[in-house]
């Protein structure tokens, strides 16, 4: 009775320590697995509340993040959101998964290249 019930405790102990080092682990790898440069054009960005370092960039498929990240090495979100234009053209690198049934998005590391659109252009 005594062994069932250890057995049993240590099954459950092994899968929660499978399931921590499993999310760790992908915390950890996510920038090396998921990386990817794409081109988005802005319609709008936002501030995360009164929150420095937080900010959303609207494009017209997907909302990215633009956020400090600690397991993406990632520190410049200030630098860059005054960056952001509506209308312009980017080319980025973004990190993560895009997941639209859920409140996952993928954040964006730098900017690789800037276009403006036609009507931004002084002529």
């Amino acid at each position: 009775m005594i062994t069932t019930f250890l057995f049993r405790l240590s099954i459950f102990f092994g899968f929660i320590l499978v399931l921590v080092i499993l999310i760790f682990g992908y915390l950890f790898f996510e920038p090396f697995l998921t990386e990817t440069e794409v081109t988005i054009t802005v319609v709008n960005t936002e501030r995360w509340g009164n929150e420095r370092g937080k900010y959303f960039v609207f494009s017209e498929n997907e909302v990215f993040l633009n956020v400090n990240d600690y397991y993406q090495n990632k520190h410049n979100s200030d630098e860059i959101y005054p960056q952001f234009i509506k209308g312009y053209t980017y080319k980025v690198n973004v990190i993560g998964i895009y997941m639209p049934f859920l409140p996952r998005f993928r954040n964006i590391i730098n900017i690789i290249e800037t276009t403006p659109d036609e009507f931004s252009q002084t002529k």
